[in-house]
């Protein structure tokens, strides 16, 4: 299998300044508030044109005040975290971040990319790509540091896509003829974005949606890997990845939870004859580590060494998380769903800075290093695969080496 970007692995090694920074800062608040995030997932729009059925965080969208953050909150807070030390964002979130307008005529989420570029933040867009036009491609591919546009693009044939997406047949032919416009336009600009391909695959199964009580019956996907790869590679998309369902586990909140039994063991043979549609162009990366952790019985470490530190995740209505596995909502004042131990403030009210800073994220580290049995965080009751899993495994290995650790070889 090849997965020369890490799809299914982390990237925490190759950043030691900041680690070995963390490492002397972490057990001491007046050094720790200082530890800024390298990545940020930033989430522009609280509204979606699709209603996946895996969506993990489908109760975010029920929300009546369809929030936005205004084009110049997210200009500042892009320019304020990159100078904190923030490397990455990644727009995606519970809305579909191609829909976000800004208040200017024509500005839209290109325009934002292209002033993250004048910072030199690295950006990336998870998206269904349903409005990835040409028009879009031609304002962000001017982007230097725009790295990747990730399509969730969850089958390979309109029927089993449109029930899978809760859309129209119509949706899926509109992705694939974006995505052909997208690399043909990359590689007219010179551009070194790379169009990336995703599916999260998962069993035929019962279930409900967000407008509906009443139980329907959706598809497997597993079948449509093999010809969603065929095509991707044809257009000229540079990677597929094949990778497991997570339950979002957070008070019960999410109603997604038709999957929640599946195990991957069994499946993991049928995927193998994808990998062999990789050519020098085209990378398939089935994300068996993550599909094995899924299965495991035990999650690999006591102590989430990444919140409140190397992430943060910003929701449509200006709230910052230490972890979106987490996120909840405002409504009129009162905390509606989700853990607000984990909100640390408004960036419509402050800086992204002043928020990492304070009093709030204090509080969230203070729990996350305390002992579940002494009313910590217990990472057993979290998300199984969440954004960091990979991180903090790495991490834990990191913290508590083993004996050997000085026989390098």
């Amino acid at each position: 299998m090849s997965d020369k970007s890490r799809i299914d692995g982390q990237k925490m090694d190759l950043h030691p300044a900041r680690i070995a920074a963390w490492l002397a800062a972490k057990d001491d608040w007046d050094k720790a508030k200082d530890i800024f995030p390298m990545y940020m997932e930033i989430s522009p729009i609280g509204v979606c044109n699709h209603e996946c059925t895996f969506c993990s965080v489908d109760y975010m969208l029920d929300r009546k005040d369809a929030p936005k953050l205004a084009g110049v909150v997210l200009e500042r807070t892009l320019v304020n975290a990159a100078v904190r030390g923030v490397l990455s964002v990644m727009f995606a979130g519970a809305g579909e971040p191609l829909l976000w307008r800004g208040e200017m005529p024509g500005q839209n989420l290109g325009d934002i990319i292209l002033h993250a570029d004048k910072v030199n933040l690295d950006t990336a867009i998870t998206s269904n790509s349903v409005l990835l036009t040409s028009e879009f491609c031609e304002k962000a591919f001017q982007a230097k540091c725009l790295r990747w546009i990730r399509t969730s693009i969850n089958a390979g044939d309109a029927g089993t896509y449109a029930k899978i997406h809760r859309t129209k047949p119509k949706d899926f032919y509109r992705v694939l003829q974006n995505l052909e416009q997208a690399v043909k336009i990359r590689d007219r600009m010179g551009s070194g974005v790379q169009i990336l391909g995703q599916i999260v695959v998962v069993p035929e199964a019962e279930g409900t949606s967000r407008r509906s009580d009443i139980p329907e019956r959706y598809p497997s996907n597993i079948h449509t890997v093999i010809p969603l790869a065929k095509l991707l590679r044809d257009i000229g998309v540079d990677n597929l990845a094949v990778k497991p369902y997570t339950q979002h586990m957070v008070c019960g909140t999410s109603r997604t939870r038709m999957y929640k039994d599946v195990t991957y063991k069994k499946m993991m043979d049928a995927f193998a004859e994808v990998e062999t549609l990789a050519t020098e162009k085209f990378e398939v990366t089935v994300r068996y580590q993550t599909m094995k952790n899924w299965d495991a019985e035990e999650r690999g470490y006591k102590t989430c060494y990444s919140t409140p530190y190397h992430w943060a995740y910003v929701e449509a209505d200006g709230e910052v998380w230490g972890c979106s596995a987490y996120v909840g909502r405002m409504e009129a004042g009162k905390e509606v769903a989700g853990d607000h131990r984990f909100r640390f403030g408004n960036v419509n009210n402050q800086l992204f800075s002043e928020i990492w800073q304070g009093e709030r994220r204090k509080a969230c580290w203070e729990y996350t290093r305390k002992p579940s049995l002494e009313g910590g965080l217990d990472v057993n009751k979290c998300m199984r695969n969440c954004q960091m899993d990979k991180p903090n495994r790495w991490l834990d290995e990191l913290v508590h080496p083993v004996p050997t650790v000085n026989f390098i070889k």
